[in-house]
């Protein structure tokens, strides 16, 4: 065997060492949850099995309580050493561990609606030295110019939780498109709080000639709080639209959405790049890469809409 050839075969072979133990490896990751573990969760978990890491996950949920989620970036800032990496779900918590952590240990976030506005990023396609992740941003333009299509509007009703960092980006996009259309937005900020929310409901409720039609935030507070919302916008038959599947399966009429547990495949599949030795700012920020119109057909229904034959070929009806 010539000596060329004995130097290509222990390339090869180190090349191929590396790439199965990189898979093969233990990572430990602490999850900071902001509502329980979603599809976005089960999908990222799913993706690191199936590309062959061995992960133990240490789940703390701070159940939407900034008390409880301050106490658990504190214990994890004074244990990093136990972690390989932690993932934080939403604004909220990835906004307050980017502050706590400051880059002292390898950060991936989830579900951040405008993680450059959020100040949580330093751009879409690098992110800064030790974070990466993936952003469930659908742009309001995108959004209201489809449904637009099939239903108009003059009045559009804004449910937001004024708490949380996106839902306050999306306020002021909607505010813009609806200046730029032509429509009125008239605001219904809903804290989670002395039953704001259901106070804002019932008032659509008992007016619903207040506005021609509803458009929900995608924040975690409005998202766990689908039954209410479902059974009170039907309850006062108006049109509502969102970009959050749980919301239009619980009654929300219509809205274009995305696949939560594909981003979070996406996002398992960039700590595999970090793991092969790509650094954070060369590997961009994770999107939706496919989204349908979503109606719910028992809603439709209910409101003696007919919009079968307008709805796009990719559309789902669910019920």
């Amino acid at each position: 065997m010539t000596m060329k050839l004995s130097w290509w075969l222990m390339i090869i072979f180190l090349i191929q060492a590396f790439h199965v133990s990189a898979a093969d490896q233990e990572l430990r990751i602490a999850m900071l949850l902001w509502r329980g573990e979603t599809e976005a969760e089960a999908g990222f978990k799913s993706g690191l099995q199936e590309l062959g890491y061995q992960t133990t996950f240490e789940i703390h949920d701070a159940a939407q309580d900034l008390s409880k989620l301050g106490a658990i970036l504190r214990s994890i800032n004074n244990n990093l050493i136990a972690y390989d990496y932690v993932y934080t779900f939403g604004t909220t918590v990835s906004r307050r561990a980017k502050v706590v952590i400051g880059g002292k240990l390898p950060q991936i976030f989830n579900i951040v609606t405008d993680p450059v506005g959020a100040g949580i990023v330093d751009s879409l396609d690098s992110p800064g030295p030790t974070i990466g992740g993936g952003s469930d941003r659908i742009g309001i333009t995108r959004q209201l110019d489809e449904v637009g299509r099939m239903l108009t509007f003059k009045k559009l009703g804004f449910f937001f939780n004024p708490r949380e960092k996106n839902s306050l980006i999306t306020r002021d996009e909607l505010h813009r498109y609806g200046k730029e259309k032509g429509f009125e937005v008239v605001d219904f900020p809903s804290p989670p709080v002395d039953q704001v929310l259901l106070r804002n409901l019932q008032m659509l409720s008992d007016s619903p000639d207040l506005v021609d039609a509803v458009y929900l935030a995608p924040d975690s507070y409005l998202s766990s709080e689908g039954a209410l919302i479902g059974t009170k916008l039907r309850e006062a038959k108006i049109v509502s639209i969102t970009q959050i599947r749980s919301l239009i399966e619980h009654g929300v009429l219509i809205g274009i959405a995305g696949d939560y547990h594909e981003l979070g495949r996406a996002v398992a599949s960039i700590v595999d790049r970090h793991q092969q030795g790509m650094v954070f700012e060369k590997i961009p920020v994770a999107h939706f890469t496919n989204l349908k119109l979503l109606m719910n057909k028992s809603s439709a229904d209910l409101l003696g809409l007919e919009l079968d034959g307008s709805l796009p070929a990719n559309a789902e009806l669910v019920d």
